[in-house]
């Protein structure tokens, strides 16, 4: 489990079939063989950890259900950026809302508009069956990063971005057209399910 608060910025080195290499300046020094590490909001299992100078290198799999859901399969080896979050351990502060790591779909970004103290980034939103989680103030997870919806239309919906999410995720590096993995607060899916 997560809480959506990204600790670092990885770079995916390599890709073979379902092993995907990812390098970060991250301290994974407090991870192990089989540590689950989330990756652009995806929970992985990580297969092997070393150090290599100044960064971590790890190594995770990837099933053919997570290629499918994911923009993993879409990735440039040395040119697109991962944000990492180490999984949660108890007692320490949980600044975002739960990320489980259970990506639902991926969803293109639309817009991008730099406004004087923040971004507004609009996503394209088709998927129907996922319409009853997109609502305006509820949490959602976009890359593993724990944003707040802060307008809906029919098609779209807009995030709010402030500086230091900017600046210490993967958005910074974000074009209109890309792809980014969405998963919807599981708080939510139970509300709607019980009132089913």
């Amino acid at each position: 489990m997560f809480s959506g608060i990204i600790q670092g910025i990885g770079s995916l080195l390599d890709s073979n079939n379902n092993e995907y290499k990812i390098s970060t300046k991250l301290d994974l020094s407090d991870c192990k063989i089989g540590s689950s590490i989330c990756c652009n909001g995806v929970c992985l299992t990580t297969t092997n950890i070393e150090k290599n100078e100044e960064n971590y290198l790890f190594t995770v799999n990837l099933s053919e259900e997570t290629k499918l859901r994911t923009n993993f399969g879409t990735l440039k080896k040395n040119s697109d950026k991962v944000n990492i979050e180490k999984s949660l351990k108890i007692g320490e502060e949980i600044s975002g809302h739960f990320v489980y790591g259970h990506v639902d779909s991926v969803y293109k970004i639309l817009k991008i508009k730099n406004l004087e103290h923040s971004w507004k980034f609009k996503f394209e939103n088709k998927l129907s069956k996922y319409y009853d989680f997109i609502v305006e103030k509820a949490s959602i997870a976009i890359d593993g990063i724990s944003l707040t919806i802060a307008h809906v239309d029919k098609n779209s919906f807009v995030i709010s971005i402030i500086p230091h999410t900017f600046n210490n995720t993967n958005l910074q590096f974000s074009k209109e057209g890309d792809f980014v993995n969405v998963e919807f607060d599981y708080l939510a899916r139970f509300i709607l399910k019980k009132n089913d």
